[in-house]
């Protein structure tokens, strides 16, 4: 790989430093590399087709966001942590330095990810972890009408509804109840929020469905991609999901089989930033895929 971009974040200045590493580790192996901050606007806009390979430098949440506008060029994404969990990231901070050069001469496989494409009106957008169609601040519940394929589903009334790929069945999906999938099942994730009066278990909808979620509320929505980007939704309006024709195509140096033993580290806390100790929201809304 002749040409690769480091996207880091730069709320972190740690993220940063390594990043300058890595772009000259980059050009001493021979490699053209552009660096850019992932929060740097028009991001989505920029031309990378002729970008091999993106080094994401941050945490889970940084990924999360590189994996939407990578995705649609086929770009490969290599995940480097620096944050809290680091569940998606492929390789740990300086660990990456070293590595780096071997992933450029082509070392590793490829683990291709199932993302989401979304539409309400004029705009378009993508998601890597989940679509999620919920209230906006204040605590009274909206509904949500579910169709699937132009079948009706029902209305659920509560927080909201999301739609979760296998990726995001470790994250909010995962806290809302639903089910931990493999990486790469292409199956999606249907799951109510807090659904009120009672409880709505998860249903797991075939890869080629179509969901439409239309909304009742007097006083607001919003429509929440990956818990990152987010756009209001006003009642009676529609939002349309479905997977991407896009996958997000990450750099893997592990083993094939790496997801149960990491799933294991997940669920017994051996799984963490060595500079950070557990907190209370961290081991209940900050699931998989956060923040950073």
């Amino acid at each position: 790989m002749k040409r690769i971009g480091i996207l880091y974040q730069s709320h972190l200045p740690q993220a940063t430093q390594l990043s300058e590493e890595l772009e000259r580790a980059g050009q001493k192996a021979g490699a053209h590399v552009w660096r850019q901050s992932s929060w740097d606007s028009g991001l989505d806009k920029q031309d990378m087709s002729s970008t091999e390979l993106i080094v994401s430098v941050g945490g889970d949440g940084t990924l999360l966001r590189v994996a939407r506008v990578a995705s649609r060029w086929g770009v490969l994404i290599l995940g480097v942590n620096v944050g809290r969990m680091g569940f998606l990231t492929e390789l740990e901070g300086a660990e990456a330095v070293d590595r780096l050069p071997e992933v450029l001469r082509g070392a590793g496989w490829v683990e291709e990810r199932t993302m989401l494409f979304v539409e309400k009106g004029s705009y378009r957008g993508y998601a890597l972890n989940e679509v999620v169609v919920g209230r906006n601040g204040p605590v009274r519940v909206v509904q949500v009408a579910v169709d699937v394929d132009d079948q009706d589903l029902g209305a659920y009334r509560g927080d909201g509804v999301l739609i979760a790929t296998a990726t995001g069945s470790t994250g909010y999906s995962l806290a809302a109840g639903g089910p931990i999938l493999p990486p790469t099942s292409p199956y999606l994730i249907l799951k109510p929020i807090a659904a009120y009066p009672t409880p709505h278990p998860a249903i797991l909808l075939d890869p080629a469905a179509v969901v439409r979620l239309r909304v009742r509320t007097d006083h607001g929505a919003v429509l929440s991609l990956d818990g990152q980007e987010d756009t209001p939704v006003g009642d009676g309006e529609e939002v349309i999901a479905r997977s991407s024709p896009h996958r997000a195509r990450i750099v893997r140096l592990r083993p094939r089989d790496y997801f149960y033993p990491k799933l294991g580290e997940l669920f017994n806390g051996t799984r963490r930033h060595p500079d950070l100790r557990p907190s209370v929201s961290e081991t209940t809304a900050t699931a998989v895929g956060g923040p950073l």
